[in-house]
């Protein structure tokens, strides 16, 4: 994929940056972007997706998964909305897979599908002061719902992310590169990674190719992140997910493990006493001596203490996450 990060960021970006004393800005390059556009783009994904877009109509910025007929999540994104127009935010190798899933089904509403990741380019930022920043540089000021979407100009949008203060820009690929260079002089630069390890702690899971098609929705906690609606009606997989909330306990879920050594959390699986126990999602290196991981583990396991980073490997601790599950929907 071409993105229009791919001539601007010839050299590595700083992947330790402190962003609770001072904001910074974080280039995405990994994200991607799909747009719909059309009348019947909110119906239509309405109808594919675990969010109620009814709710994204009103102008919110909400996550989301597109799921298999078993209910596993194919792909997990961001809806960024402004009119009749919807832009998806997702892991740029799940880009063109998602595109020509959402296509089969498309032919029959009034929306048309893109990929707009050449022309739209994603900048995360970050800090105490991200309100102030953005002012600062021109590109707007955040709204004080935490996930509302605020439509500047034709050239950017802005979209709260979470609860945590940190928001994601779609610039236009046409002024980042005029704003590029003046950006780079008046604030911090972080690297990807910065961003990733932040989710980490949040405890937003994103979906990248190699994961695609592993875990429900309730199994990364997209439940208690507005991410699944129960009571929206149908789309691929609902029955599913339905059911597991309804009349079943969740055996596994997303947790959040931290190792003490600076470790590829990569193609490992979570151990406990030899036996694997758990998928990882995503990783991301905070210190040079600390590696943070989002895994999808058996809730005895988790319990239990003991876990590793394959078998016998780095010891693993269970870390808080920033919210409260429901204990009833577990064994």
């Amino acid at each position: 994929m071409n993105s229009p990060w791919t001539s601007l960021l010839p050299t590595p970006l700083p992947s330790e940056v402190d962003f609770s004393r001072a904001s910074v800005l974080i280039p995405l390059p990994s994200l991607g972007v799909i747009t719909l556009e059309g009348p019947d783009s909110l119906k239509f994904l309405q109808g594919q997706t675990t969010t109620d877009f009814r709710e994204v109509e009103k102008g919110r910025v909400l996550p989301g998964a597109i799921c298999s007929l078993k209910g596993r999540v194919l792909f997990s994104f961001i809806a960024v909305p402004d009119g009749d127009t919807v832009a998806l935010i997702l892991p740029a190798d799940q880009v063109e897979a998602a595109l020509a899933h959402l296509g089969k089904y498309a032919v029959f509403s009034k929306t048309r599908l893109q990929n707009a990741s050449a022309s739209i380019a994603l900048l995360g930022v970050a800090g105490p002061d991200t309100e102030q920043l953005l002012l600062e540089l021109e590109i707007g000021g955040a709204s004080a719902d935490a996930q509302a979407q605020v439509p500047a100009s034709a050239d950017y949008r802005l979209a709260r992310m979470l609860t945590d203060g940190r928001c994601i820009v779609m610039l236009g690929a046409d002024m980042l590169r005029q704003r590029w260079p003046a950006l780079r002089e008046k604030t911090s630069i972080a690297g990807e990674s910065v961003w990733w390890a932040a989710d980490i702690r949040a405890g937003f899971a994103t979906v990248f190719a190699g994961t695609r098609d592993l875990f429900q929705p309730q199994e990364l906690n997209y439940h208690v992140l507005e991410a699944v609606s129960y009571n929206k009606g149908c789309y691929t997989g609902q029955e599913v997910v339905a059911r597991l909330y309804f009349r079943g306990k969740l055996k596994q879920r997303l947790y959040r493990l931290q190792a003490d050594a600076a470790v590829a959390g990569e193609g490992h699986g979570i151990f406990l006493n030899g036996e694997q126990v758990g998928g990882i999602v995503m990783s991301a290196s905070e210190h040079p001596d600390t590696t943070s991981i989002l895994a999808v583990v058996k809730n005895t396991a988790a319990r239990d203490g003991g876990l590793t980073l394959g078998a016998g490997g780095t010891p693993l601790k269970v870390m808080p996450l920033p919210y409260e599950l429901p204990a009833e929907k577990e064994e």
